[in-house]
């Protein structure tokens, strides 16, 4: 069970978890010391292609950033830990093939960086209701119908989210003073604002990404950075449009 899949299991709690494990990942891709390795960059982008979990769509794509994002993303990171839309037991994994439970691992292709994992609130519980704000879903990273990743970012706007965890979709903005006290009526206003209760020893910003470790991404180089937009590009659509979830909504067609 990867550390993603922990944080599936326990809720909210555990987001905290997978920031500061998130944190501790390299910015470049790991090679393991071995005399008779090949560490160029020609090996690694021929190891992407390799773990790949997905057929690619290299038409009109750079190969070798294709590659080399496919070793970050497969390889180095565990985008799909987090970003799959697979539930429990096998999470990102195909049935039967969980490594996690002894069997030969094979990623589960259907689910492949589609999102929908629930990491809970990031806010304080306020108010009678103890409304702590909007869970945290993962992100549907796979191309629209353009073909541009994360649902329609350009690379532009990919490097600004990774760089500064910048939310250009504005799903979990931080409360203002009017919706603070609308949480403290009796009843509770409903629907509840779709906003982050902050409080002075927890004071979220939700114009920020919560959970995902982007001040540990950002540190990439721009090559690494549109390595990994152009295997994102490259991938297949994953069609997720789910009523009252908007960071999930793609459309393939």
């Amino acid at each position: 069970m990867n550390v993603c899949q922990f944080s599936k299991s326990t809720g909210a709690g555990a987001a905290f978890a997978v920031l500061v494990i998130g944190g501790i990942l390299s910015s470049s891709p790991p090679l393991q010391a071995d005399d008779n390795q090949d560490d160029s960059e020609a090996s690694i982008i021929k190891r992407g292609f390799e773990i790949a979990p997905v057929p690619l769509n290299l038409a009109g794509k750079n190969r070798s950033l294709v590659g080399l994002g496919s070793y970050i993303v497969n390889g180095s990171g565990d985008c799909n830990g987090c970003h799959t839309g697979g539930g429990p037991p096998n999470f990102n994994y195909a049935a039967g093939r969980n490594p996690y439970f002894g069997q030969r691992p094979l990623v589960d292709p259907a689910v492949y960086l589609s999102g929908g994992a629930d990491f809970g609130q990031a806010g304080t519980p306020t108010g009678p209701s103890g409304y702590a704000g909007p869970h945290i879903i993962a992100r549907n990273l796979t191309p629209d119908k353009f073909g541009r990743p994360e649902g329609g970012n350009t690379l532009s706007q990919f490097k600004q989210i990774i760089r500064n965890g910048t939310d250009l979709d504005k799903l979990h903005p931080t409360c203002t003073a009017a919706q603070l006290k609308l949480l403290q009526q009796v009843p509770p206003p409903n629907p509840l604002p779709i906003c982050i209760p902050t409080s002075p020893d927890n004071p979220v910003d939700g114009s920020l990404l919560q959970v995902m470790p982007w001040p540990t991404f950002g540190n990439m180089t721009d090559h690494y950075l549109e390595a990994i937009y152009e295997y994102l590009s490259a991938i297949p659509c994953i069609d997720t449009k789910i009523d009252g979830q908007p960071q999930l909504r793609n459309q393939c067609q």
